[in-house]
């Protein structure tokens, strides 16, 4: 879809002096930290200077305390803890987090279980209480869900067992009961709120580690664990969550990406060896990892990704991998059906200001992707829903316009069942009130946008050649890893008038007045059919045989 390309405006010189003198930054790059908020030399020492120490306390976490003292008593009193994670990768590393350091605090009478997508659906619901139930727990810790599960909490706990909920999601009209740690929770006073759920797994580990510390826990047969070692987990959930990579997230992410390269775990190796893989950064886990570890909880069993992340041996972790990716290519075929279907359907409902989608053929699994990229092409929210009898169940997504979580509470009489986040959700309800529900949302979103918005590209400013410095680019890299909240800074060429070269018949390369590579990949018959005046450009390093040059990569085009 078309972007509205809008150029930052830079601060005035005297602004950017400090941040120029003071932290010997590029203009550019003191211009670009200073737009997203970065406005002193103390904020942006803080944001470059990234350092463990700037995890926050945990018990500033509302019910942390009771958490931690609940963990610990069935630690020492060998109770049966039941973790409960959620089928995405968010819920597989946290659950995979809390497994081993459970085990490393000497727990011996620890299972887990994820429910499946199709059979028991999201999280703490009746069906997966049943399973829990079944597995005998004294104690039941979610992992990345729980937070509305509120009928299901009273069960368990009328069982008699102990329930811990870690959730980040946004809290629904009826909250669960019990000990619940989530930043979101309205009674919460942390003051960072887009924690992803495995970091709030992460902050429970790190709650019972110190107090087991002050207790004298550990020994040389039970050695305290480094929950660095940890932040690989916490990195690929929250990458894959798309979560702000700021605050606290950008510390775990930067720590952990720093693990995934300097001592992988085996399940890390085999995903960068299938991909062919160098370096992992932001980019390599939201694109290459993170499909590969949701494809099963998408179309089967997602313990196979906690499987894979707790792998001992490398044989297991190549077999487990090639089976993720025999199934991440079906779940591709499934989603190119679903896609043709759905943007066919949503040619038809042009002038609605959102879609709502339902088919008896989609497969629920693969729901989020295809309404994810009804987004990607018409910028509008969308909710797609697959059908089971006289049952739906959808995934919605939406603009940096609208809240979709609340266009859902807007109908939550005609829903089941619902949840999420500002930009993604899930619901479910009848089929008898799809029409009604239909209508309703899309009321709230014409009330909400009366005017649909142009998604728009936000560029930082205009290059030529005389601009462009290794010095810029090691800067740019200093502001990784980038992702959602901290974006890789977009910025302006004009095209060069001279023939671009064509690469393998689908890339094109030119040099900028014949210095810099400008690459872009699969624009050769595009360009071939209308010539581009200016180019979205993002910049970093090509090294190449020893050698290291600057080049610039096309991300958008204006004819």
């Amino acid at each position: 879809m078309f972007k509205e390309w809008v150029q930052a405006t830079p601060p005035p010189a005297w602004v950017l002096e400090p941040l120029v003198r003071e932290c010997g930054l590029h203009p550019l790059v003191a211009g670009i930290l200073h737009r997203r908020g970065y406005e002193t030399p103390e904020d942006v020492h803080r944001f470059l200077q990234v350092k463990l120490a700037g995890l926050r306390n945990p018990f500033e976490l509302r019910h942390m305390a009771e958490a931690v003292q609940i963990v610990i008593d069935a630690l020492k009193s060998a109770r049966r803890i039941v973790i409960l994670g959620d089928y995405d990768v968010d819920g597989i590393t946290g659950t995979t987090l809390l497994l081993e350091f459970f085990e490393a605090c000497g727990c011996k009478n620890l299972d887990f279980f994820i429910p499946n997508r199709l059979e028991h659906g999201y999280g703490l619901t009746a069906k997966s209480a049943e399973v829990l139930l079944s597995m005998n727990p004294e104690v039941v810790i979610t992992v990345d869900n729980g937070i509305t599960a509120a009928a299901e909490v009273e069960q368990l706990q009328a069982s008699g067992i102990t329930t811990v909920i870690t959730d980040h999601h946004l809290p629904g009209a009826e909250l669960s009961g019990g000990i619940v740690v989530n930043p979101n929770h309205p009674e919460c006073p942390y003051p960072f709120k887009k924690l992803s759920g495995c970091g709030v797994a992460l902050k429970l580990a790190l709650g019972v580690r110190k107090v087991l510390r002050e207790q004298g826990w550990w020994t040389t047969d039970r050695p305290e664990p480094n929950l660095l070692d940890s932040m690989d987990l916490a990195a690929l959930g929250t990458i894959a969550d798309v979560v702000p990579l700021v605050d606290e997230n950008r510390i775990m992410v930067q720590f952990g990406l720093q693990v995934m390269n300097s001592k992988p775990r085996l399940g890390v190796t085999a995903m960068r060896s299938l991909r062919k893989t160098d370096k992992v950064v932001a980019r390599t886990v939201g694109f290459q990892f993170a499909p590969l570890l949701n494809a099963s909880g998408r179309l089967k069993d997602a313990s196979l990704g906690v499987e894979l992340l707790r792998c001992q041996d490398d044989e297991s972790a190549r077999i487990i991998v090639a089976e993720l990716n025999r199934t991440n290519e079906e779940r591709r075929s499934v989603e190119a059906e679903m896609r043709e279907a759905a943007f066919r359907i949503a040619a038809t409902q042009r002038d609605r200001h959102s879609f709502v989608i339902a088919n008896p053929e989609f497969h629920e699994g693969v729901n989020g992707i295809v309404a994810a990229r009804l987004v990607d092409r018409y910028h509008k929210p969308t909710i797609i829903l697959s059908q089971n009898g006289d049952s739906l169940k959808g995934s919605a997504r939406s603009i940096p316009e609208l809240h979709v979580k609340q266009a859902l509470e807007s109908c939550a009489d005609l829903l089941d069942r619902f949840g999420g986040h500002a930009a993604a959700a899930g619901c479910s309800l009848s089929l008898a009130r799809l029409d009604e529900f239909s209508a309703r949302f899309e009321a709230f979103c014409r009330a909400t946008l009366p005017e649909l918005p142009t998604p728009k590209l936000e560029i930082e400013g205009a290059l030529d050649d005389s601009a462009i410095s290794d010095q810029l680019v090691e800067q740019l890299e200093w502001l990784q890893p980038f992702g959602e909240g901290n974006p890789e800074p977009f910025f302006v060429v004009q095209a060069p008038d001279h023939e671009f070269q064509t690469m393998k018949e689908r890339h094109v390369k030119w040099k900028l007045n014949g210095s810099v590579d400008i690459i872009g990949w699969n624009l050769a018959e595009a360009f071939e059919q209308q010539p581009p005046s200016q180019l979205a450009v993002t910049l970093g390093f090509n090294e190449y045989r020893g050698r290291r040059s600057v080049q610039m990569l096309i991300q958008e085009v204006q004819a």
